[in-house]
């Protein structure tokens, strides 16, 4: 009977770590796409890199919809794209 409930408890145990890896990735990438943002409006990309910038804008801001509403798989998938739309338009300001 201890064995028996020593296995619910790891099961229980490891699949509640596993389920928590969406909600604190997707928040780290959020995170990370809000940084990159602010870094490229630093650097002028609102003028300079338009379509990338207000891009990362729209991604981040579905990203933060949907994490709101604990759809992690896509709001991991918009924050990636977001942060990468933001990268982009920080390189492309600081290259003028």
């Amino acid at each position: 009977m201890t064995l028996i409930r020593l296995s619910l408890l790891a099961f229980a145990a490891l699949s509640m770590g596993v389920g928590a890896c969406g909600p604190i990735k997707s928040t780290q990438i959020i995170q990370g796409s809000d940084t990159a943002l602010h870094k490229a409006k630093t650097a002028g990309a609102e003028d300079k890199a338009a379509y990338d910038y207000h891009s990362a804008k729209i991604y981040l801001h579905k990203a933060r919809e949907k994490w709101g509403t604990s759809d992690f798989e896509y709001a991991l998938d918009y924050a990636s794209k977001s942060l990468d739309f933001a990268k982009t338009a920080h390189d492309k300001s600081v290259k003028e």
